[in-house]
């Protein structure tokens, strides 16, 4: 039987979905719904944040939700409908935009069940357009469903407002099942490397990549890279393993779906992201992926992970 309970975690709330065999998740849903950890038969498979200041900090943006574009967006500009709109620059860096605004918003919990087989926690955020850079009326719900030994996350994105929106929807999971990235094997899906400029924004070209086709441990290798997934007949599995067990991670492809993939082994060589996506990066200027939402409409798409 699952069960779900309360905690405080600094001045916010924590809410836990549980049940007594270990698995178990936890988030905070008045900070973007971050989940601050996920355990598959107590065993912890996330590097999520250990304390409300490092959560108010969010620094590397861990288990952040991504709207209304993920990963970079060029000088933090863009055009659309005929107006320019302007992000703040928040990756100095590369001097573009990153991962919209959607880390710290307050959201709301508006459904939780608690059953024998499964527990549901919903989050709802609604927006009355007062964004500068993205005036747009919307409300955006994500799901988090435990079952044993798996998870899966549903987002949906509904246009609110009278006119159409451009939209993009992500996901920045750390995933942590060594104690160092280098001792992890990774295998990928079916996919093609998105190639970068300096800044890290797309030249338009798409180069086969078969690295990591079978299960190959990650060693000194670093990642910082954006993938498209050339097989969408069914949901992309990425593979990550070691002596803790196996852990299967998968999104949803097709027809405005998960049809890209970031992937980022970072500096401190921890954890491992693997961040789906909707569009490519810098979507909103260069169009690949990104989703024209008319009024009423709504981006929906599923994910999870599973841990054995």
């Amino acid at each position: 039987m699952f069960s779900h309970s309360i905690e405080a975690f600094g001045t916010f709330e924590k809410h836990i979905l549980q049940n007594k065999k270990g698995d178990m998740i936890a988030l905070v849903p008045a900070f973007g719904a971050n989940l601050l950890d996920v355990q598959f038969s107590n065993i912890s498979i996330l590097d999520g944040y250990q304390t409300p200041e490092e959560l108010v900090e969010n620094k590397w943006s861990k288990n952040i939700i991504l709207f209304p574009f993920p990963n970079r967006l060029r000088d933090g500009k863009y055009q659309y409908g005929g107006k320019t709109y302007q992000f703040d620059i928040n990756n100095a860096n590369t001097n573009n935009a990153i991962h919209g605004f959607s880390k710290n918003v307050e959201m709301q919990v508006t459904h939780v069940e608690a059953k024998k087989e499964f527990a549901s926690i919903t989050c709802t955020y609604t927006h009355a357009g007062t964004h500068k850079a993205y005036p747009f009326h919307f409300t955006f719900h994500v799901t988090f469903i435990l079952r044993g030994g798996s998870l899966e996350l549903e987002m949906t994105f509904t246009n609110t407002d009278k006119v159409a929106l451009p939209v993009g929807l992500g996901w920045h999971p750390y995933f942590r099942i060594s104690d160092k990235s280098d001792d992890t094997s990774l295998r990928m899906p079916n996919c093609q490397l998105i190639d970068i400029d300096e800044r890290k924004l797309p030249t338009g070209n798409k180069i086969e990549f078969t690295g990591f086709e079978k299960i190959t441990k990650i060693g000194n290798t670093s990642l910082d890279n954006g993938f498209y997934i050339t097989n969408r007949t069914k949901n992309a599995e990425v593979i990550l393993k070691s002596d803790k067990g196996t852990l299967s991670y998968w999104q949803e492809t097709g027809a405005a779906k998960w049809n890209f993939l970031q992937v980022f082994t970072p500096p401190h060589r921890q954890s491992i992201a693997l961040e789906p996506m909707t569009c490519n990066i810098d979507a909103f200027n260069n169009q690949d992926g990104l989703v024209h939402l008319l009024p009423k409409a709504s981006l929906q798409g599923r994910f999870g992970i599973s841990f054995k």
